[in-house]
């Protein structure tokens, strides 16, 4: 009588996993090879939309020891998936496992029928036909004829959503992976499951670290480990890197960051990446990860710029990622407790697995589910943090370090790295008989204190290190000498270095913001053809700023390149643009603490006082046509539109108004392109086609645009943006007096009308302006608006910025009036004049509140070191509002708009020196033209005033006060004592209190906590040259303490250090 709840209860259960379950799946038509021991088999998965009830993933599965034999689920203890690499090939990674189960000898009870192994397959569009079928001709998306899941690319590895089937293309392989995970879960299928490992190598390994950091906690009753085997890179999870990212501006994108995360096609974890790098990096250290480095894999399979960042090979990666974020093992027992293993071996994915290290963590570690595992695999270790399971019987520490002394009294100081510009830029010479003692006598002998080695036979000397050599892991070095076997010296672009005391680093170079009479703008590119200033240049050994800007004096710009050329200029020619600021990185040939551009890039400053002479204002000879816009004429300022000097000016052709928008491109909407002969040109095709609303430059190939899309930053382009797309007329006369005095008198009608005009949906104005002369204009809006200025002008040529007072009538029955000021630009162009004058320009703001609690500092100076160090991205609808509250919402004081389109965050106010006057944040924010978001290095600032701290720096504790951020190194420690936390909870309780309490138990008058959870003391006060200066978490000690997640214990590389002021001084 109690059968029918028994089987309705059963009925349920199965329900559940009947839309993510093995076997059920379409039966998909394809050629994959046959793994003996296992089968091709179709897993049904759950659509996240619910478009799709038969999206089918393809994979191999195994079978029990009678491998005709399906496996029975009641007898599985384990289940391990195994992701297959870049080739897609997860016949060869099941065959790999299969064989490395075989191997297992230790414990008969682990065997092919209580192990469960799949090999799902991530088919992409180069699996047409071999992994799913395909039939040519169809329309797109249209030929993948199956439910099979596909792919583009590899986006799989990074939790990329599907493709295919094209009736539902919302299906993450994060999401695949997570079903496959509840499925071996279920208890009533798999009643005796103790452990689920999630495994990869190569780029399945890559693919399974980003799982481990994305992928949800799905409160499995069996614990899930994630088997990390030799990935050729790693998803950072802080946005520092241990390399230098000059030139490498997307180095913190997804897949190696979560910056432009959501330009990423998949729907997986964006709530969490939106909680931040803190909650990212919480849930990554709340997974078992268990880490297999082959000792031997040395080598490096980047495509992009940014692993190159985080070290230069995936050895070094690996070795630099556990360093920042290292592994731990507080409870082994427990589900999160990492490993680390070496294994003598290169990138061979059969050998990580059959090997001892590999059964281990595949098959072994906790089968009857009592927690039990074994140590980290391969000893000795090799650097600190590495070693997070240590085997108690085995020594943990490092072979080998070189503790003599060679000539000159040098000591080994560890393995750098070596880049542009160089470490050391003296290579003495080039020797197979090199060895330590040679270089090092050889280096002595010129009063050097440093040597340095490198690729084996090169020796180089100097006195100092380059301002971007970084200390880098030992096995980096491993090169050896070829005149003493048994030395080492250095490796590729690696220096064994020997020094005289502790290397000393040059000072990092910069830009100053003020040259002279000249103002730093940006780093630009060259011209498309030619120069882009072509008023004259240089080229010295003497090359300094100061140098060229004394050079291009009476210019209005310079630009240093190359290191030791100079150029001077009034204007900028076509193709040169604006790009990132760390491109202009050569040194200057006579100054190495300064940028001087770099090849085909021009560090740029500009004279904000500069005026044309009036010799080229004012000349008889002058001329130009501006119907179309096109100008010709001589003088040394050119009225054509260019950028970035007309960047947020109004500019018309053809009846039309474009707002000027360097450095911008639109996506999408393409109507044509063609070549054209200057900007003006690009401008004036779009204004004659009536379906242009958008144009962008790029060289002379002008790109019309039928619909205004997402904004997208893009230094090589001059866009320029149709506002207002009605008719006009206009009719003027233009008069020269004399060529002595150069009057001119102007008289036009204008009328304009639609929603974006710029006065209103009406007006007409009449204007006349001569050299030496005062004239008036009054314009009359539609909306019974009326804009009256008067202006002065001494020259025809310059142009004239007014203030305007206006008055309303803004209500029916009743009338009220208001005064408001504006700012903006309009140049006109009249269909039958001629003149050398550029167009007069109106300058109007508006202002628009704040949320309430927030309140504007105003107008800063930014420079390369940022005021507010914490990028928030760029935005097509940008405003000061938007900016405030996305920094509010991720815990930040201040906010910042600069360059129209970027929002800055930080917790420190900019300086009172940095205060710029407010005239110079005078750039429109891209999602409102009426108010300003800063401009070129110029930073509008806001403040949140109910903002509390969540995150921070502890400034003092008892009787210890903060004294800074200090830069740190595993070969020479700032505080040179390793404090145990053992009497405070161990590692994994680590808070600054208890540092510092353990400090004081010791005696230490100075003590600081490192990469989240290690503590160091000393007697001595740290080398004052170490400290970071300014915010202690901009400076890079802003990574959360393990036992308190609000206060910061650190960095890498960077340690918080404190001094005992009842003990000190």
């Amino acid at each position: 009588m109690h059968l029918v709840p028994v089987l309705t209860a059963l009925v349920a259960a199965l329900a559940n996993v009947t839309e993510a379950q093995q076997y059920v799946g379409d039966v998909i038509p394809n050629s994959l090879p046959m793994v003996p021991g296992s089968e091709i088999t179709y897993f049904r998965i759950n659509d996240p939309s619910g478009k799709n009830k038969n999206l089918t993933l393809t994979n191999y599965y195994s079978h029990g020891k009678n491998t005709a034999k399906r496996l029975v689920e009641a007898n599985i203890q384990r289940a391990v998936i195994i992701i297959h690499g870049l080739n897609r090939d997860p016949g060869t990674y099941m065959s790999n496992m299969l064989s490395a189960l075989a191997q297992v000898k230790s414990d008969p009870n682990v065997n092919f029928d209580t192990v469960a192994i799949m090999a799902p397959y991530f088919p992409n569009g180069d699996d047409k036909g071999t992994g799913y079928p395909w039939v040519d001709g169809q329309s797109a998306g249209k030929g993948s004829t199956s439910n099979a899941l596909v792919w583009k690319a590899s986006q799989w590895s990074a939790g990329g959503n599907n493709q295919y089937p094209s009736t539902s293309k919302n299906t993450s392989s994060y999401t695949v992976l997570d079903q496959i995970v509840q499925y071996f879960d279920n208890r009533t299928l798999f009643p005796k499951m103790q452990q689920i490992v999630v495994a990869g190598h190569s780029l399945g390994g890559q693919t399974v670290h980003r799982y481990a950091a994305l992928g949800v906690n799905l409160n499995t009753k069996s614990p899930v480990s994630y088997w990390v085997g030799n990935p050729n890179s790693y998803v950072w999870l802080s946005t520092d890197r241990p390399l230098p990212i000059t030139g490498c501006p997307d180095y913190d994108d997804y897949r190696d960051g979560y910056s432009a995360f959501a330009d990423y096609p998949m729907t997986y974890g964006i709530g969490l990446v939106n909680a931040g790098r803190a909650a990212i990096l919480a849930n990554y250290n709340s997974k078992a990860v268990n880490y297999g480095r082959g000792t031997q894999d040395l080598g490096d399979d980047s495509t992009t710029c940014a692993p190159r960042t985080t070290g230069k090979d995936r050895n070094e990666r690996f070795f630099n990622f556990i360093k920042a974020f290292p592994p731990t093992c507080s409870d082994p027992k427990g589900r999160n407790c990492d490993t680390v293993d070496f294994v003598n071996t290169g990138h061979d994915g059969g050998a990580m697995m059959a090997s001892a290290a590999g059964q281990a963590r595949l098959f072994l570690d906790n089968f009857y589910g009592d927690g039990n595992r074994f140590y980290d695999f391969g000893y000795p270790r090799q650097q600190a943090s590495d070693d997070p399971y240590p085997n108690p019987s085995l020594n943990s520490t490092a072979a080998s370090v070189n503790n003599n002394t060679y000539a000159g009294n040098m000591t080994y100081w560890g393995c750098w790295s070596d880049q542009s510009p160089q470490t050391l830029t003296n290579m003495t010479y080039q020797s197979n008989a090199n060895t330590i003692n040679l270089c090092a006598q050889t280096c002595a002998s010129g009063n050097n204190t440093i040597a340095g080695m490198e690729f084996g036979t090169q020796c180089f000397c100097g006195s100092s290190l380059g301002y971007r050599a970084q200390q880098v892991i030992e096995s980096s070095c491993q090169n050896t000498c070829p005149g003493n076997s048994s030395q080492t010296c250095g490796g590729y672009s690696r220096l064994s270095i020997f020094s005289n005391g502790r290397p000393q680093l040059q000072p990092t170079p910069g830009t100053p913001e003020n040259v002279g009479d000249f103002t730093y703008i940006a780093c630009y590119t060259e011209a498309s053809s030619g120069r882009a200033l072509a008023g004259k240049g240089t080229s010295s050994n003497s090359m300094t700023l100061k140098f060229c800007a004394n050079y291009c004096s009476g210019y209005l710009y310079f630009g240093a390149e190359y290191g030791s050329e100079c150029y001077c200029g009034n204007y900028f020619a076509i193709g040169a643009n604006r790009t990132n600021d760390d491109e202009c990185n050569m040194l200057c040939a006579n100054d190495p603490s300064e940028f001087c551009g770099a090849g085909n890039r021009l560090t740029v400053y500009q004279d904000a006082d500069w005026v044309a002479s009036s010799s080229a204002s004012s000349s008889a000879s002058a001329s130009a046509t501006t119907s179309s816009g096109s100008a010709s004429g001589s003088g040394s300022q050119p009225t054509a539109v260019s950028c970035p000097v007309s960047n947020n000016t109004i500019v018309t052709s053809s009846g039309k108004t474009f707002t000027i928008e360097c450095g911008i491109d639109h996506q999408g909407g393409d109507l044509t392109f063609l070549s054209v002969n200057g900007f003006q040109g690009c401008i004036d095709a779009c204004a004659k086609n009536d379906k242009c609303v958008d144009v962008s430059l790029s060289g002379n190939t002008c790109y019309l645009k039928s619909v205004l899309g997402a904004a997208v930053p893009n230094g090589g382009i001059w866009g320029a943006k149709l506002v207002d797309g009605s008719s006009s007329s206009s009719t003027g006369s233009i008069s020269t007096a004399s060529s002595s005095t150069g009057a001119i008198s102007i008289s036009s009608t204008i009328t304009a009308s639609g929603s974006d005009a710029l006065f209103g949906s009406s007006s007409s104005s009449s204007a006349s302006v001569s050299s030496g002369a005062s004239s008036s204009s009054s314009l009359t809006s539609g909306s019974s608006a009326t804009f009256s200025s008067s202006t002065s002008s001494a020259s025809s040529l310059t142009s004239t910025s007014t203030t305007h007072s206006t008055s309303s009538t803004t209500t029916s029955g009743s009338s009220a009036s208001s005064s408001t000021t504006q700012s903006s630009s309009l140049t006109t162009s009249s269909p039958s004049s001629t003149t050398s004058s550029p167009p007069t320009t109106l300058s109007t703001t508006t202002s628009t509140p704040l949320p309430t609690g927030f309140t504007a500092l105003g107008c800063y100076t930014d420079t390369n070191t940022r005021l507010l160090p914490t990028t928030n991205g760029t935005s097509a609808t940008l405003t000061p509002q938007l900016c405030a509250l996305a920094c509010q919402t991720r815990g930040y004081k201040y906010s910042g708009t600069e360059y129209a389109q970027e929002c800055w965050c930080g917790n420190t106010p900019p300086p009172a020196s940095a205060s710029a006057p407010a005239s110079q944040c005078s750039m429109r924010c891209t999602g409102d033209r009426t108010q300003t978001c800063g401009a070129g290095n110029r930073l509008s600032v806001v403040v949140d005033d109910a903002w509390k701290q969540t995150f921070f720096a502890r400034e003092s504790y008892s009787t210890w006060n903060l004294m800074g951020c200090y830069v740190d190194s595993g070969a020479s420690r700032t505080l040179a004592k390793s404090v145990s936390l053992a009497a405070f909870g161990g590692a994994g309780n680590a808070t600054i209190a208890n540092c510092l309490e353990a400090c004081r138990a010791k005696g230490y008058g100075y003590c600081g906590g490192e990469y989240y959870s290690e503590c160091y003391g000393s007697g001595v006060a740290p080398t004052a040259a170490l400290a970071s200066g300014g915010d202690v978490l901009a400076a890079g000690c802003s990574f959360p303490c393990k036992g308190n997640q609000t206060e910061a214990c650190g960095g890498s590389n960077r340690i918080v250090v404190y001094v005992n002021n009842e003990t000190v001084g």
